[in-house]
């Protein structure tokens, strides 16, 4: 098993969401890892698909609007 070095606040904090939860800290930690990692996953597909999106936009040849210009046309 893993085993983690973490600061004394850190280890506070968990033991506090530990008595709040009612779940055991080992509990509080793998959910907490697990929420990271899929928010990392989550950030990576946002990337590549942004990347795409820009890539698709460059070779489509269309032309940028100007931020102004699209405020201006907004009303901003």
């Amino acid at each position: 098993m893993p085993t983690m070095t973490m600061t004394n606040k850190a280890y506070h904090e968990l033991q506090q969401a530990a008595q709040i939860t009612g779940a055991a800290k080992d509990t509080v930690l793998e959910n907490a890892l697990s929420r990271y990692l899929a928010e990392l996953q989550e950030d990576a597909e946002d990337t590549e698909r942004a990347e795409k999106a820009w890539n698709d936009f460059e070779n489509s040849g269309e032309a940028a609007i100007p931020a102004e210009a699209l405020y201006k046309a907004l009303g901003l």
